[in-house]
């Protein structure tokens, strides 16, 4: 039986839900947080440092609360293209601290808080290339594992991929199939109140100059919620409860682009009104949506944002909570 607590939380993510204001009333200024001289595939934010995981070369580097002064964390074996990594917040077998990787070969690995021990966690049943499309249930409706999307982005003609969870010990589970056209780049929980998808794993399906917001259930049921008139890469859930501390970090929203080797920031002051949401970014354009539920949908609307550059490689996004 839920909790008072919880039905208390639900109820409270109700009514932020109602009282968001309408997204792109407003422009959404980002500044750059650190040029890190990286090419950047990932940032997890730990609770106490960044970390930048980098394309192809499969190096994680520190980058401190302010995100600059780099130094060397951890390494993977170099695998050509995108690995991305979730931090563990601890409990359900999961050590807090310990830093989980996907890598483009479906294999999982395990990278201990202080960077020094590199485990094999898993592999995947799937021989094709991923994209790295990784998080964590933190709702519980998973069963608080891993959960692991393969898929090949940027091609129009790609075929979906699957969807894994993978328990503390490297035990695999096949959770469900979704279909294309691309690929997986990123892969979130959706936070409670957010409509019928509350509690799935929302995935960043890129085409190339299309794509969409695919949602799946527990029970491997796959639905696109929002299409999008470029392919998606970076997802981030603007809930404060879902993030470690900020620590010494300024709260807000961080985004990484290969292309510049830049961090981008946007301050959590300027995304309150849509707390509660998930916000979804372009790869190629740098084009950013609120996806907000609506009736017995959901809807992608528009941010007007000061990313306004001809070209960019937009590849990952993490929310600092104040």
């Amino acid at each position: 039986m839920p909790t008072a607590r919880r039905l208390i939380g639900v109820v409270a993510m109700a009514l932020v839900l109602t009282m968001s204001v309408s997204a792109g009333s407003s422009t959404v200024r980002f500044r750059i947080a650190a040029h890190t001289g990286l090419h950047l595939t990932d940032i997890v934010w730990t609770g106490r440092q960044f970390l930048y995981v980098t394309n192809t070369t499969n190096r994680v580097y520190a980058g401190g609360a302010n995100g600059t002064t780099l130094t060397r964390f951890a390494a993977m074996p170099r695998q050509v293209e995108e690995t991305r990594c979730i931090v563990s917040a601890g409990g359900h077998g999961f050590t807090p601290g310990d830093l989980y990787c996907h890598s483009p070969t479906n294999r999982i690995y395990r990278i201990s808080g202080d960077g020094r021990r590199l485990t094999l966690l898993a592999v995947l049943p799937n021989s094709a290339r991923s994209d790295g499309a990784l998080t964590v249930d933190t709702v519980g409706r998973f069963g608080y594992s891993l959960i692991a999307a393969t898929g090949r982005s940027g091609v129009g003609t790609a075929a979906g991929g699957t969807v894994f969870a993978v328990g503390p010990t490297g035990r695999v589970r096949r959770v469900g199939r979704y279909g294309g056209p691309g690929g997986a780049d990123e892969a979130v929980i959706a936070p409670p109140g957010f409509g019928s998808a509350a509690g799935e794993v929302l995935l960043t399906v890129d085409a190339g100059h299309k794509g969409s917001l695919v949602a799946m259930s527990p029970q491997g049921r796959a639905r696109t919620l929002v299409t999008f008139p470029d392919g998606p890469n970076p997802i981030a859930v603007l809930m404060p409860e879902l993030s470690p501390p900020a620590g010494a970090a300024q709260p807000g929203l961080y985004v990484t682009d290969t292309r510049s080797h830049n961090v981008f920031f946007a301050p959590a002051a300027e995304l309150a009104p849509y707390a509660g949401l998930v916000v979804v970014g372009s790869e190629l354009r740098g084009l950013l949506w609120v996806v907000r539920p609506r009736g017995h949908g959901f809807v992608a609307i528009a941010l007007t944002t000061t990313l306004r550059g001809a070209r960019y490689n937009l590849e990952a996004a993490t929310y600092v909570a104040g």
